[in-house]
C-alpha cells in the first residue's frame, strides 16, 4: 500500500504548487491552450513534470514520491482550480496504478519510470470501469498473436501519447492491454463541447500489445476507486475556484448604488453555493483518506464523493452562470469554460446517478 506524505510535506507541495499555478497557468494561458492541439501548454506540462508531481501517486522504487490518495487529492484539487486538462487523472494516476501492479514485467516498469519522469503519457480507452469516458460501441478485436485491431472512440490525450491502455470486457471478464502508439495506431479528433479537451476516436491495426495479465479484481477496482477520488477532488477544486471568482464577482459589481451581492436573495444563493462547496471538498478528502487508511467503507466513501463533487461542480458551474448575469454566457468569460468542464466531466468514471447507485449499493452490504 502507498502510503502517504507527511501533512508538512503536503502543505508545502500544496502552497508551491498553488502559487505556480497563479503565476504559470493563469486564466490567458489557459485560453492559449485552446490554440494547442494538446488543449493545454506543453511548457506548462514540463514544468509539472520537473516538479515531480507525475509520480506522487507512485513507489520510489519506480522514481515516485510514494505518495497515496491524499497526495493526489492534493494536486488534482489545485489543477482543478485552474481548470487545466493536462493528463494527470489518465496517465499518473489510473494508468501508473495499473501498470504498477504488472510491474514485475521490465518492459512495463519501464514505461512507470518514463511516465514518472514526464517522458511518457499513457490515454486510456475501452468500455472497462477505470476508463475515464467509456465507449460501449468499440469494435475492438484481440487477437491470438496479442495484436489488437478495430477503433475505440473517446480517448483522452490520444493524439499526444505515447501509450494507449485498453480495458475492454471479454466473456464477462476485464482484459487489460497497453499498446505503443508509434505503429499501427491512427488517432482522428473528435469533437468536444469543451474547447480544451481533446477526444479522439483510435484506429487499431494489428497494432501490437502488452496485455496486463497479472491483474486481480483488486487492482481493477483500486484503479477504479482512485480515480474516482481523483476525479472528485478534481471537481471540488474547480468548485472553489469557481465560487471565489462568483464572489469577488458579488462584491465588485454595483446596481442602484450598491454592490450586488449586498441583495439578500443574491446572499442566500451564495451562502447556499458556499455549503455545498464546503460539503464537496470534505467528501472529496474523505474519500482520499478512505484509500490510504484502507477503511472497509471505502466503496461507499468514494461513491458518496463520486455523486456529490460532479452535482457540486455542475450546480456551482450553473449558478455562476446566473448570478454572472449575460456576460458569463459568452466564452470570453471564464464562468464559461467552467460550465463547460462541468457538463463534459459529468460522464467521467461513471455518473452521478452510477455513483449514488454504488452508494446505496454499498449501506446494503453493511446494513
Amino acid at each position: 500500500m502507498l502510503k502517504s506524505l507527511h501533512e508538512d510535506d503536503r502543505s508545502a507541495m500544496r502552497e508551491s504548487l498553488s502559487r505556480f499555478l497563479i503565476a504559470e497557468a493563469d486564466e490567458a494561458t489557459l485560453r492559449r491552450g485552446i490554440d494547442f492541439s494538446q488543449g493545454y501548454d506543453p511548457k506548462l506540462w514540463r514544468q509539472i513534470c520537473e516538479m515531480g508531481l507525475t509520480g506522487i501517486a507512485v513507489a520510489e522504487v519506480f522514481g515516485g514520491a510514494g505518495g497515496g490518495a491524499k497526495d493526489v487529492e492534493m494536486v488534482c484539487s489545485q489543477l482543478g482550480r485552474a481548470l487545466n486538462p493536462m493528463p494527470f487523472l489518465d496517465s499518473c494516476v489510473i494508468g501508473t496504478g495499473l501498470l504498477t501492479a504488472c510491474s514485475r514485467n521490465t518492459h512495463l516498469k519501464h514505461i512507470i519510470e518514463n511516465v514518472v519522469s514526464g517522458a511518457s503519457i499513457v490515454a486510456i480507452g475501452g468500455n472497462a470501469p477505470f476508463v475515464p469516458l467509456q465507449d460501449s460501441r468499440h469494435n475492438l478485436t484481440i487477437h491470438a498473436d496479442h495484436t489488437i485491431s478495430g477503433t475505440v472512440s473517446l480517448v483522452l490525450n490520444a493524439a499526444t501519447a505515447d501509450f494507449i491502455l485498453i480495458g475492454i470486457t471479454v466473456d464477462d471478464q476485464i482484459k487489460v492491454f497497453i499498446v505503443p502508439t508509434q505503429a499501427n495506431v491512427v488517432c482522428t479528433a473528435q469533437q468536444a463541447n469543451d474547447p480544451l479537451l481533446r477526444p479522439c476516436a483510435v484506429r487499431f491495426e494489428n497494432a501490437a500489445a502488452i496485455e496486463l495479465n497479472a491483474l486481480t479484481e483488486t487492482d481493477l477496482e483500486q484503479a477504479r476507486l482512485r480515480g474516482v477520488a481523483a476525479l472528485a477532488a478534481w471537481q471540488a477544486g474547480a468548485a472553489r475556484a469557481l465560487f471565489e471568482v462568483t464572489i469577488e464577482y458579488l462584491k465588485t459589481r454595483y446596481q442602484f448604488g450598491r454592490p450586488i451581492g449586498s441583495f439578500q436573495a443574491l446572499k442566500h444563493m451564495a451562502a447556499d453555493l458556499f455549503l455545498e462547496v464546503e460539503s464537496a471538498t470534505s467528501a472529496a478528502l474523505a474519500a482520499a483518506e478512505a484509500i490510504d487508511e484502507e477503511k472497509l467503507e471505502v466503496a461507499r466513501t468514494v461513491a458518496l464523493a463520486g455523486f456529490v463533487c460532479t452535482d457540486v461542480f455542475r450546480e456551482v458551474a450553473a449558478q455562476a452562470i446566473q448570478l454572472h448575469g449575460g456576460i458569463a454566457y459568452t466564452q470570453e468569460h471564464i464562468a464559461h469554460l467552467y460550465w463547460r468542464r462541468s457538463r463534459a466531466m459529468l460522464p467521467m468514471l461513471g455518473s452521478a446517478d452510477k455513483h449514488r447507485e454504488d452508494y446505496l449499493k454499498a449501506l446494503e452490504i453493511a446494513a
